[in-house]
């Protein structure tokens, strides 16, 4: 608390006490973090035992299960085989609202960007309508489908289903950079990150490193042959994604992996097949400069045996563009959008020499096709799913955006950089 008192004249007693913060207390093996995509993982643990068991038909529709599921497409349906894989075409997708099912549901309001099966792009909403749908299925919760055919076979007894308030004192407190609508850059500051509960198939889970490393350790003894036993799609830095796991083979070793990020968390599951080593890092901070997956390399290469080189200093932010002056074709877009969701809190609309980008939190500089008027595609690749439209405009501005179903507002407060 802190007291000021004055008079007319000017300030006549001043005194604070206490802690500006008050969670003053270590990390240890029992504290919970929030897992993020590596959920996934465990979201593809459910399903391929279910379609053993002929609960689940991965070569079936969504409809199938979900007749209320709907997109704009002119391509075939789409599996649960592509949503496992990344490959239906959908938006990425984050959580909009506390009942993620609207997000699904609101699927018909965007447009596939390509035929399902043809290309990798990666799909949270996808995952989420995977949950969904195992939940019809199976007639239980996706929370206890969890316990019943992961958590407790596998003895994971710190690991909560989902991210509650009921557990938010047991958990490590996240922290994010400071500016949260661009770029980020290594010298902002650490603030706590938004709290958000969540509870889908996307990536739910709060747990620790410990618990982690255990089902990494299930994985190696032979959990990853199942999730890889069927088709594999190239997913970048020569990974191929399986249901729900990566892989790839590097000096004769075939290597697994799968990371995660939520607002002040990140992590990185990271195992060699053949040496039967696995490694879970876990940290409450942004991953910028794939911070947790280095530190998981460099502990399975010592722990493989041979003398693993430290990872070096990352290189400085530079933006992808140089700035440039702006334009009057896009003169009513220019400018700070903001939203309060946590996943998507904000972005920039700037002019760069490759020509109209939106500079984000989130990533890297995306860059703006314009489609019409007030529509741009949102991302370098023709068929990305990803639409930007802005409306409202006002003396020459526009004042909302919708990025892919979410909305934002202009926010042009002074820059407080």
């Amino acid at each position: 608390m802190s007291v000021a008192v004055t008079d007319q004249d000017g300030l006549v007693f001043s005194h604070s006490i206490g802690w500006a913060q008050l969670r003053r207390r270590p990390i240890d093996e029992d504290t919970l973090f929030e897992l993020g995509s590596i959920g996934k993982t465990f979201t593809a643990a459910i399903a391929l035992p279910l379609a053993d068991e002929g609960a689940l038909d991965l070569e079936a529709p969504v409809t199938t299960y979900l007749p209320w599921f709907d997109v704009r497409s002119p391509y075939e349906p789409i599996a649960l085989e592509h949503l496992l894989m990344h490959t239906s075409g959908l938006i990425r997708g984050a959580d909009m609202t506390a009942d993620s099912r609207f997000d699904v549901w609101a699927l018909r309001e965007t447009e596939t960007g390509f035929a399902p099966g043809e290309q990798f792009y990666y799909s949270n909403v996808g995952y989420r309508t995977l949950g969904y749908v195992l939940e019809a299925a199976a007639g239980a919760p996706y929370r206890e489908l969890l316990r019943i055919r992961v958590l407790e076979p596998l003895g994971l007894e710190h690991t909560e289903p989902e991210v509650t308030v009921g557990i938010r004192d047991r958990m490590a407190v996240g922290y994010d950079r400071l500016h949260d609508d661009r770029t980020p850059e290594p010298d902002d500051p650490l603030f706590p990150a938004p709290w958000l509960e969540t509870g889908t198939a996307d990536g739910s889970l709060a747990s620790t490193a410990g618990d982690l490393a255990a089902f990494a350790r299930f994985l190696l003894n032979g959990g990853a042959e199942q999730l890889l036993s069927g088709p594999l799609v190239e997913s970048g830095d020569g990974w191929s994604y399986g249901y729900g796991l990566e892989s790839k083979t590097e000096d004769g070793r075939r290597l697994i992996r799968h990371g995660g990020s939520m607002p002040g968390f990140a992590s990185t599951m990271l195992g060699d097949l053949e040496s039967g080593y696995a490694v879970a890092v876990l940290m409450n901070g942004p991953d910028e400069h794939d911070a947790t997956e280095l530190v998981a390399q460099f502990a399975l290469d010592l722990h493989r045996g041979g003398e693993p080189e430290p990872p070096g200093d990352p290189e400085p932010y530079e933006p992808d563009s140089p700035p440039a002056e702006p334009l009057e074709e896009y003169a009513a877009f220019y400018g700070r959008y903001r939203s309060y969701n946590p996943w998507l809190p904000g972005f920039r609309i700037e002019p760069r020499e490759s020509g109209l980008v939106a500079a984000c939190s989130w990533g890297d500089d995306k860059p703006l096709a314009r489609l019409s008027e007030a529509e741009f595609r949102f991302g370098a690749e023709e068929w990305s799913p990803e639409r930007l439209r802005f409306d409202a405009i006002v003396d020459g501005q526009a004042l909302r955006a919708s990025l892919s179903g979410e909305t934002y507002y202009r926010s042009d407060f002074a820059d407080p950089s």
